[in-house]
């Protein structure tokens, strides 16, 4: 999942991963096109990626806190790759989720045989781990807050 922020992939690279990967089934979405093989599907740009989120086994995804924050919610199992930035935020974000054991994160787009051992990583880690990140409970923790500045 990439957003509109820029691209560190080239989608021969995505392809590549998805060759080196058979047993995975890839659904690419963002803004680049990427070429279809059989185990990889572009999706194209989604303006609600969710039912998509929930949907797959692990995600691989950027480092931006919308695309993390999505990830969460759904509870899903993750490989983040954070992109270059010119404040260095996603990868510290990156940096963050690893510490906390919450994603699999690789620095920089692996080379495709690094793929099926951080798949498989992701996968056992799981998503149960995100609850720490995001509880859930975020738009009602607020109103008691607003209710309590009101009194």
């Amino acid at each position: 999942m990439w957003g509109s922020g820029g691209l560190d992939v080239d989608p021969r690279q995505l392809r590549a991963c998805a060759a080196a990967t058979p047993e995975w089934t890839w659904t690419a979405m963002g803004p680049e096109p990427v070429d279809e093989r059989p185990n990889l599907r572009w999706a194209g740009w989604a303006e609600d990626p969710w039912d998509a989120l929930c949907a797959a086994e692990v995600v691989v995804t950027h480092g931006g806190q919308n695309a993390v924050a999505e990830v969460a919610a759904a509870r899903r199992a993750a490989v983040v790759v954070p992109q270059a930035r010119p404040f260095g935020e996603q990868r510290t974000t990156a940096a963050v989720l690893s510490r906390a054991r919450l994603a699999v994160v690789a620095p920089r787009w692996p080379e495709p045989a690094r793929w099926p051992e951080l798949l498989r990583r992701a996968r056992e880690r799981g998503g149960d781990g995100w609850q720490r990140w995001s509880p859930g409970d975020g738009a009602a923790r607020a109103a008691a807050e607003l209710d309590a500045l009101s009194a």
